[in-house]
């Protein structure tokens, strides 16, 4: 698993990556209920395995790629 941050992520060269990160603007929008701070999201890579237990724990899912195992997420915060 991988967690890159919205930067990081609007920056790949991956174009699923960069997808989430774009799709990530919904939730930035000023003014609106939905409004998450930049830093509190992130996108999160699973193709490279399964997810893992304490992932619900640490991330709430946003949006999810239509095909493959890429999120945005936010992090939860203790």
């Amino acid at each position: 698993m991988k967690v890159l941050s919205l930067r990081e992520a609007e920056a790949s060269r991956d174009i699923d990556i960069k997808m989430m990160a774009t799709r990530s603007s919904r939730f930035r929008v000023f003014g609106t209920s939905e409004r998450i701070e930049l830093d509190a999201m992130a996108v999160v890579d699973l193709r490279d395995g399964d997810e893992p237990p304490d992932f619900a724990a640490r991330f709430t899912v946003l949006d999810r790629h239509p095909m493959k195992a890429v999120c945005l997420v936010r992090k939860v915060v203790p």
